[in-house]
C-alpha cells in the first residue's frame, strides 16, 4: 500500500472461518515488523498508519473476563507476548490469535499512476472441454484508463496462485486442461514494464503485481488482480435424443406395376429434443447401404430385395446429411459419427430398424385408397360420453368403375374393425387408439359380410387383397388416420401424515394414491409438489414423496399426462403454479387431454417445540448457509432482494441476461453479517428472463427472475 498524503489505510477481510463462543469478543490487532510489535487494536479490520514498513493485521477472539488487554502497551508489547499467554502458545488462557494474520507492506510511492485496468466480467462461470479444448473468455466492463503511450493486454492465469499461462491482445484464450482460470486486464507502458521477463507456467500474476506501484513496486502500470474467474470442466457427452423403434405394416411387400411401397409405423417411443427432427432412412442388404431418406416412414422401391427402415432423430445444425452418398454410405458409417457409436455428434439412429422384403408379385390392381388426415389426432373423453372423431381424405384415391368407397374404423394396434361408414366420421365411447381407413373395393369380389365387428381386423382384410399378399383387387389404406381417444383420470391421493414436524434441516412428506386413477396408453403418471394457496410448483417426481426444508402448507398432486402433448419443460419450479398447468388442460378450460388432481393431498410442515426438557441448540449465523429471497417475480420496476445469514464482509450483486451478458452495473456492499437487503431498479431492463447473481464471503447464489412492462 502506498502512503497517500502522509497516511495509508490498511484493511483485511475475515475469511468467515473464525468462531466466537458465547461471551467471547472479536478484536483486530495491528502489529509491525517481524517482531510483531503491537501498534493498535480495533473492532474493525481497518487501520490508518503514517509510516512505511511491514505490518500485519491479526484476529483475536477472547473472553474479556480472562484476558485483560490492559497489559498491552502499544509500541512495546508484541503479538508473541500475547500469544504466550494463550493455551495455543503454551499459556493458560482460552483465546485464539491468528499469529500469521494478513501481512501488508506500506511503501513510499514517489510517483502517481493514472493507469487503471478497470474490471472485467467472465462470459461463462463454467465452460466444458469440447474435443479436448475450451474457450475461456471475458468482457471488459469499459471502465479502464489507458494513458498516452500505454497498451492494453489480457493475461490468462491458472489456479489460486495465478500462474500466468497466456497473454493476448483480446480477452479470449484456448485451453486444453481442466481447472480454474482467471482473465486479467493489464494496462502498461512497454518502455517501463518488460514482459519478456514473464515465463508462462512459472511467473505469477502476483509476481507482476509486485513490480507495480499498486503492488508496492515502482512501475506505473495497472493489473486487475481479481480479474474474471471461470472454471473449465471435462463434461462427458450426453444425448437426450432417442430414435425409438418401428413396426412394418407388412414384412413382405409386392412390386405392383413395377413399384412397391414400404410403410412403417413409429411405436411412439421416440424422444425428439427441441431443435431436433425425426427422419427415416432406408437401407439395403446386411451392409445397411443407404438407398433413401426422408421425413416420412414411407418409401417407394422398384427393385426386389431385402431392405431395412431405420428411425433417425438428429439436429440438422450438427449432423450434415449431405455427406450421405446413396448407394455408398452405410448406416454403420452414420452411426460411427454419433455419440452412441463412438463419435461426437448427439443424435440417435435405430440401427436394427425394421426389415422388409420386396418381392415381384404378378397381379396388379388399379384401385387406390389414397390417404387420410385426422382432423384431430388427440381427443379427450368428457364425462364418459361419446365423442366424434373424423378425418379428411387427401383426394388421391382411385375408384375404378364398379368399385365403391367406404370408410372403416378400427381400434388398437391390431386394427380390430369396429364399424364402417359412408363418410370418415365416427362416434366412439371408449378410450384407445382408433384409426380411420379408406377402403376401395368391388362388392362382387370382396364380400364385407365376412367382417365381424370387434373380431375381424384390418390386417385380416388386407391379407385378402393383392397389396397384402392375397388375390382380391381392392385397396385398404392400412396406415389410415390415427386418433388417440383418452380418458385420463388422476384419481385421488391421501397424505400419509397431514401434519409433519420440521425437526431437522429437511423432512420427507409423502402420500398414497387411492388406487382410482386411470392411465391410458402412452400416458404417464407424475406426482407434483406445490406450496401455498397459489399452488406454486416446487418439485415433481415419479413417487409421491418429497423432501422439504421449510415450514408451510404443501399439497401433493397426481398428474396423468401424455408427454407428446404436455411438455413439462415449461414448468419453472418456484414460479409456475398448479393453476397454470390446470389451465392448459381440457378439465381447466384448455385443449390438452390430461388430468390433474388439483385438490391433492394437503400436508402442513411446522416447527415442533422441544418436548424432552433438554433445550434445543441454535446454530450460529456463521454455520448457517446464506438464503436468498427476492420479490415480486415477475417485476416491472423494482426487485426487492434479501439475503439471510450472510457472513460479514463483501456482498456483490450482479444481473445478467440470457446470453450471459451483464445487464446492470454491479453493486458492491460491505456488510457486518446477518441480514442484508437492497432494492434493484429493473425498470430499464428489457422484458424477459434474467439471472440474479449474489456473491458473498462463503460463495455465490444464482437465481432467475422475469421482468415485464
Amino acid at each position: 500500500v502506498c502512503l497517500d498524503g502522509g497516511t495509508a489505510m490498511l484493511s483485511a477481510t475475515p475469511d468467515g472461518s473464525g468462531y466466537a463462543p458465547a461471551g467471547y469478543e472479536t478484536l483486530y490487532v495491528l502489529t509491525s515488523g517481524s517482531g510483531l510489535v503491537i501498534q493498535d487494536v480495533s473492532t474493525a479490520a481497518s487501520f490508518t498508519v503514517s509510516d512505511t514498513g511491514s505490518y500485519t493485521i491479526h484476529t483475536l477472539v477472547y473472553d474479556p473476563n480472562t484476558l485483560d488487554l490492559g497489559v498491552v502497551t502499544p509500541g512495546v508489547t508484541t503479538g508473541f507476548d500475547v500469544n504466550g499467554l494463550l493455551l495455543q502458545g503454551g499459556g493458560e488462557i482460552c483465546a485464539a490469535l491468528d499469529v500469521a494474520g494478513a501481512p501488508v507492506d506500506v511503501v513510499l510511492c514517489s510517483t502517481t499512476c493514472e493507469a487503471d485496468a478497470g474490471t472485467i466480467t467472465t462470459d461463462a462461470f463454467e465452460t466444458c472441454l469440447t474435443g479436448g479444448t475450451a474457450t475461456v473468455s471475458a468482457t471488459p466492463d469499459g471502465n479502464s484508463t489507458v494513458p498516452a503511450g500505454y497498451q492494453t493486454l489480457y493475461v490468462l492465469t491458472e489456479g489460486a496462485g495465478l500462474v500466468i499461462m497466456q497473454v493476448d491482445m483480446s480477452p479470449s484464450f484456448e485451453v486444453t486442461n481442466e481447472g480454474s482460470y482467471t482473465v486479467h486486464t493489464l494496462i502498461y507502458d512497454p518502455n517501463t514494464l518488460d514482459l519478456s521477463t514473464v515465463t508462462p507456467g512459472v511467473t505469477t500474476g502476483f509476481d507482476v503485481n509486485g513490480l507495480l506501484i499498486q503492488g508496492g513496486g515502482s512501475i506505473c502500470a495497472s493489473l486487475d488482480v481479481s480479474g474474471a474467474p471461470t472454471l473449465v470442466v471435462d463434461c462427458p457427452p450426453t444425448c437426450p435424443a432417442n430414435a425409438g423403434t418401428l413396426t412394418a405394416l407388412a414384412d413382405t411387400v409386392c412390386l405392383d406395376g413395377g413399384i412397391a411401397e414400404i410403410t412403417v409405423l413409429p411405436n411412439g417411443d421416440q424422444v425428439v429434443p427441441a431443435g431436433f427432427v425425426p427422419f427415416y432412412v432406408l437401407t439395403s442388404g446386411p451392409g445397411l447401404v443407404i438407398e433413401a431418406a426422408g421425413s416420412s416412414p414411407l418409401f417407394q422401391l422398384t427393385t426386389p430385395g431385402d431392405y431395412t427402415v431405420h428411425s433417425l432423430v438428429y439436429d440438422p445444425t450438427t449432423l450434415d446429411l449431405s455427406i450421405v452418398e446413396p448407394g455408398v454410405t452405410t448406416g454403420f458409417d452414420v452411426n460411427a459419427l454419433l455419440i452412441q457409436g463412438g463419435g461426437s455428434i448427439c443424435a440417435s439412429l435405430d440401427v436394427p430398424g425394421v426389415p422388409v422384403v420386396v418381392e415381384d408379385c404378378s397381379p396388379t390392381c388399379e384401385a387406390d385408397a389414397g390417404g387420410l388426415t385426422a382432423d384431430s389426432e388427440d381427443v379427450c373423453l368428457q364425462g364418459g360420453g361419446p365423442v366424434t372423431i373424423s378425418a379428411t381424405p387427401d383426394g388421391n384415391s382411385v375408384v375404378p368403375p364398379g368399385y365403391s368407397e367406404v370408410y372403416v374404423l378400427t381400434s388398437g394396434t391390431d386394427l380390430v374393425i369396429g364399424s364402417t361408414n359412408a363418410s370418415p366420421s365416427f362416434d366412439v365411447s371408449g378410450p384407445g387408439v382408433h384409426t380411420i381407413h379408406t377402403l376401395v373395393y368391388d362388392p362382387n369380389t370382396l364380400d364385407l359380410s365376412i367382417v365381424v365387428p370387434g373380431v375381424t381386423t384390418g390386417f385380416e382384410v388386407n391379407a385378402l387383397l393383392i397389396q397384402g399378399g392375397g388375390s382380391i383387387c381392392a385397396s385398404l389404406d392400412v396406415l389410415g388416420a390415427k386418433v388417440v381417444v383418452a380418458d385420463p383420470d388422476a384419481g385421488t391421493i391421501t397424505a400419509d401424515d397431514a401434519t409433519v414436524c420440521l425437526d431437522n434441516a429437511t423432512v420427507t412428506i409423502s402420500a398414497t394414491p387411492d388406487g382410482n386413477s386411470v392411465e391410458p396408453m402412452f400416458y404417464q403418471t407424475v406426482y407434483v409438489l406445490t406450496s401455498g394457496p397459489d399452488l406454486v410448483i416446487q418439485d415433481a417426481g415419479a413417487a409421491p414423496s418429497f423432501s422439504v426444508s421449510d415450514t408451510g402448507s404443501y399439497i401433493i398432486h397426481t398428474l396423468v399426462y401424455d408427454p407428446n402433448t404436455l411438455d413439462l419443460g415449461i414448468v419453472e419450479p418456484g414460479v409456475t403454479t398448479g393453476f397454470d398447468v390446470n389451465g392448459l388442460l381440457v378439465q381447466g378450460g384448455g385443449s390438452i387431454c390430461a388430468s390433474l388432481d388439483v385438490a391433492g393431498a394437503p400436508v402442513s410442515v411446522i416447527d415442533c417445540p422441544n418436548v424432552d426438557g433438554q433445550g434445543t441448540a441454535l446454530a450460529g449465523a456463521a454455520s448457517v448457509d446464506a438464503e436468498l429471497s427476492f420479490w415480486p417475480n415477475p417485476a416491472s420496476n423494482e426487485l426487492q432482494v434479501v439475503l439471510n445469514n450472510v457472513p460479514p464482509g463483501r456482498v456483490e450483486v450482479l444481473v445478467f441476461d440470457q446470453m450471459g451478458r451483464q445487464a446492470m452495473t454491479p453493486m458492491v456492499f460491505s456488510v457486518d453479517g446477518g441480514l442484508f437487503r437492497t432494492t434493484l431498479d429493473v425498470e430499464q431492463l428489457p422484458t424477459g428472463m434474467h439471472h440474479l447473481v449474489v456473491s458473498h464471503g462463503k460463495g455465490r447464489i444464482s437465481e432467475r427472475f422475469m421482468t415485464t412492462d
